[in-house]
């Protein structure tokens, strides 16, 4: 585990604690094939299809999160939040299912993994308070920042695909929101002692995520 000072808020220091399972999301063999360009396009198949299933969950925690935060400015920024996921990165993914040979009915028909499950229930039964939501949500956004920033930094992919995908979470819009949230963790994270076990559980889901991808399953019983 990797040491934050004692001095630095609670976003920071988590994120530090947090750096192997990050580290191993990096090195994942799913995520490598992207930045290569490499990754079989029936594996990243799953990714748009699970990824899809894991954001509706998602919108739905940003929803509460727009109505439980204790002030206006951050209810309305979650409301921005929920809004920018539904309006883009959904049809993101409704993009990406069409480039890999997927329709919206192949989409809304997805069988969930187990992990992709998981995942959600986590998400839900997290947002019974506001500091457990924000941690959360949180190490799935600074783990696609970290993601992208390392891919990005290599040179672009051949399959545009690929290279799309790197630009979308590289974007300077997508770092600012991620940003926020960590900003409301140190706001609000210190005042329930469940948060920092909420967090790191929040990056767990986040490599048994890919590792479900790569493996293509199992899925959810």
């Amino acid at each position: 585990m990797t040491d934050a000072p004692a001095s630095v808020g609670p976003a920071a220091r988590l994120r530090a604690e947090a750096a192997p399972l990050r580290e191993a999301c990096l090195r994942h063999p799913f995520v490598h094939g992207i930045g290569a360009g490499t990754l079989a396009p029936e594996v990243f198949a799953r990714w748009v299809c699970q990824d899809w299933l894991y954001l509706q969950r998602y919108v739905e925690v940003l929803g509460r999160a727009a109505r439980i935060a204790p002030t206006a400015e951050a209810r309305a920024r979650w409301s921005e939040l929920r809004a920018l996921t539904v309006d883009h990165e959904l049809d993101l993914h409704r993009a990406f299912a069409a480039r890999f040979g997927l329709s919206a009915e192949a989409l809304d028909a997805t069988a969930p993994y187990e992990a992709t499950r998981a995942y959600g229930r986590f998400l839900a039964e997290s947002a019974s308070s506001y500091p457990l939501l924000v941690a959360a949500v949180v190490p799935c956004g600074v783990g696609y920042v970290e993601i992208a920033r390392a891919l990005a930094a290599q040179p672009a992919p051949a399959d545009a695909r690929y290279a799309d995908w790197i630009r979308t979470y590289d974007d300077p819009v997508f770092r600012e929101a991620v940003a926020w949230m960590e900003a409301e963790l140190d706001g609000h994270g210190s005042s329930d002692g469940r948060v920092e076990e909420t967090y790191h559980a929040g990056a767990r889901h986040e490599l048994a995520f890919w590792e479900a991808l790569w493996a293509g399953g199992p899925a959810a019983g």
